[in-house]
């Protein structure tokens, strides 16, 4: 099996159509299923489009999209998710769900099968919006000293904190007492070294509470 995550987390990495069909390629040589994460679909702003590696030759049969209503509608704590794919894949993914979990509320999901049938021209609007969050905090940052890595998406960014630290969970620490913002320190992702002095940041929140936690870090780290 092989699991696709595009748009990424922490890193918000979108896959160009290149490198997804290298991953295709790997997938039907060797027979194998492909699990891919498209949760953040709808957050990609940079160069490369979102493209589902199920839309690629030969790959519907073998693959098993998951996606979610809480990002993209700002639904987190209903909890719900779908899966889409060829018949015979979901049906043995509907037998082992129905021994794993109760069924989601039905009056949700009769509300959400709607959401599927939404007109496409929320997805822009709600792409434009965040690419302004993107633009504005990627540049206050940038300011304060962190290292932006430009994902080609915006829901989450990803940061070298200022040169002057090394230690992403201390510097947390030290944001949570002294400004009440609060970042995640890259080893929580990752059991390496490599990634002790990086954050990821979301920034997906109202314009204001974003313009505030902004104030206070200047504040901060000036």
């Amino acid at each position: 099996m092989i699991i696709v995550c595009s748009p990424a987390n922490p890193s918000g990495k979108v896959m160009s159509q290149t490198e997804l069909e290298v991953i295709a390629d790997v997938a039907t040589e060797l027979d194998l299923l492909v699990v891919s994460d498209e949760v953040y679909e709808h957050y990609v702003t940079g160069e490369n489009p979102h493209t589902p590696i199920a839309s690629l030759p030969d790959m519907w049969e073998r693959t098993i999209t998951v996606n979610s209503f809480s990002k993209s509608w700002n639904i987190s704590g209903w909890r719900l998710g779908y899966a889409y794919g060829p018949g015979e894949l979901i049906a043995k993914i509907n037998n082992a769900a129905n021994v794993i979990y109760v069924c989601p509320a039905t009056p949700l999901q009769a509300a959400l099968s709607k959401v599927l049938m939404a007109d496409d021209s929320y997805y822009p609007q709600l792409r434009d919006k965040f690419d302004g969050k993107r633009r504005y905090t990627s540049e206050i940052f940038t300011d304060l000293g962190f290292k932006i890595y430009d994902s080609g998406s915006a829901f989450y960014l990803w940061a070298r904190i200022p040169e002057q630290y090394n230690d992403a969970i201390a510097f947390n620490e030290m944001l949570m007492r002294d400004a009440g913002v609060g970042m995640t320190p890259g080893s929580a992702f990752a059991d390496s070294d490599d990634w002790d002095a990086f954050v990821r940041i979301c920034i997906a929140r109202e314009d204001s509470v974003l313009e505030g936690a902004m104030e206070k870090l200047q504040r901060v780290l000036r």
